[in-house]
């Protein structure tokens, strides 16, 4: 690569990075957040559909980066993932002739957009998923626009860590599957890497079964002193060891992904996106930008349609996905691919307004031009308020604290999802938990099996309100949202 090329992208990558880790939240979090950064530092198997690639890359990064918490070490992975998106995008400019700067002005527009600079702030699969699957969408343009076969070769190797990280970046890489016909393949070489990826896919995915396996025959999980069957949360989700397991795992299949990728191209689907998304893409790309997104992907098509009609397929079937899915409690985090295609449609439409106004004062025009990207961006970053504001709330972390200072050591402890997550993290992560046994689950799950613990040991329910538990009383012990019950008699 030339000078030029290594300095855009560096400094498309750079600024984001430096300005994203300054509001990366500081402590663990509630919900799948939590689960992430307790599940990648344990090598546990996480909630579907596994992420294998995603916890092997945070085992990793959490035990070779020496400083700051593991729950923000996880968050800071997010960051550096959608540094990685704008300075790809920044990539991709040059290749249509982009100016450099405003390559990485266009970069910088996906990066301090709300809904993306949001989820660089917090442990998430999907930030780090789309960051590797655009890299090998951007190779892939790479290789129909130059003809570089090095570049489609990386592009399917990326893919298949991509998919070893998050499978539904499938949604993505079938666009980069189209942006790449514009030449035809070398069969040989491509091929050779096709089978690499494979092997690259079933090698992260065998890590589920054969960690569930391991995790069982030596009773790392502590619920199975209980007596509970394995496959509990955060050690063995789902015990993929199984193939039952295995595949509703990997699959979601309680979740009915499949109904949904079946009906993802459907009037119904871009109804749901645009009420979905609608009102945040506008509120995010304010100033004409969207036009100017549109623009610019016209005149990519002029120049190279099957990449602009895979940019089309990358942005519009995530987000048909994200927000059809009726299990899907973050359908936001579906949409980067459709904001860093909307940054590169500025990108190209900037600098073609420049190209067109700028024929007698071109300084002048690029300075105009810039000067706009650059007060969009400026808007976004005075919009991240809210994102600082809560950086080092410690919430969750007082929770597990209130759970540790109002239960006995060795106790039972019951918790639904959204609580169980930062108790798990204290517990296996942090260490502070005691003998105490958390138990994912809903008050009611677990019945039949409460007269037996409670003989041996205290049994605690973190509820919001009285849980409703037919047969027994109960004891306040720490009142607060949620408060912690003692059953106290069946």
């Amino acid at each position: 690569m030339s000078l030029r090329l290594h300095g855009t992208i560096a400094l498309a990558f750079a600024v984001p990075l430096v300005v994203l880790l300054t509001s990366v939240r500081t402590s663990v979090g509630f919900w799948d957040t939590a689960d992430l950064q307790t599940v990648a530092w344990i090598a546990g198997i996480p909630y579907p559909t596994g992420f294998p690639g995603y916890v092997v890359l945070g085992w990793l990064w959490t035990h070779v980066v020496p400083f700051a918490s593991v729950a923000a070490r996880l968050n800071a992975l997010s960051a550096i993932a959608i540094s990685v998106g704008s300075a790809s995008i920044a990539a991709l400019a040059l290749l249509f002739d982009v100016v450099p700067l405003i390559a990485v002005l266009g970069g910088w527009t996906f990066a301090f957009a709300h809904v993306v600079w949001l989820r660089g702030t917090y442990a998430d699969v999907h930030p780090v998923g789309f960051a590797v699957a655009f890299v090998a969408f951007a190779l892939a343009a790479g290789w129909t626009l130059r003809g570089d076969a090095r570049a489609l070769v990386s592009a399917i190797l990326l893919a298949g860590f991509a998919v070893a990280i998050d499978n539904t970046t499938v949604l993505i890489l079938a666009g980069g599957v189209v942006a790449s016909l514009g030449r035809r393949w070398p069969w040989r070489g491509t091929v050779s890497a096709a089978a690499v990826a494979l092997v690259i896919v079933a090698t992260a995915y065998a890590y589920l079964p054969l960690r569930s396996a391991y995790v069982t025959a030596h009773r790392l999980d502590p619920t199975l002193a209980l007596g509970l069957p394995p496959g509990r949360p955060f050690w063995d989700d789902h015990h993929p060891a199984t193939a039952a397991g295995f595949h509703a795992l990997v699959e979601g299949t309680e979740w009915g992904p499949g109904e949904t990728l079946g009906h993802v191209v459907s009037p119904a689907a871009l109804r749901a996106a645009v009420d979905r998304f609608g009102v945040e893409v506008g509120d995010d790309e304010p100033q004409g930008l969207i036009v100017a997104a549109l623009v610019g992907l016209g005149f990519i098509a002029a120049r190279a349609p099957p990449i602009a009609i895979g940019l089309v397929l990358a942005a519009l079937l995530p987000a048909l996905f994200g927000a059809s899915y009726p299990a899907e409690a973050d359908p936001e985090r579906y949409v980067f691919t459709a904001y860093a295609v909307g940054a590169l449609g500025v990108a190209v439409a900037a600098d073609r307004t420049v190209r067109a106004f700028g024929r007698d004062a071109p300084t002048t025009a690029l300075a105009v031009v810039m000067s706009l990207l650059l007060i969009a961006v400026a808007r976004d970053v005075v919009r991240a308020r809210d994102l600082y504001a809560v950086r080092a709330d410690t919430s969750a972390q007082a929770l597990g604290a209130r759970v540790v200072a109002s239960t006995r050591d060795g106790a039972v402890i019951l918790a639904p999802w959204d609580w169980a997550t930062p108790l798990a993290y204290r517990a296996y992560v942090e260490r502070r938990f005691g003998r105490r046994i958390l138990v994912c689950a809903l008050p009611r799950d677990y019945i039949e099996d409460y007269a037996g613990w409670s003989r041996d040991r205290q049994v605690a329910i973190l509820s919001e309100g009285l849980p409703n538990v037919p047969g027994y009383r109960f004891r306040l012990l720490s009142d607060g949202a949620p408060q912690v019950y003692e059953i106290v008699s069946p």
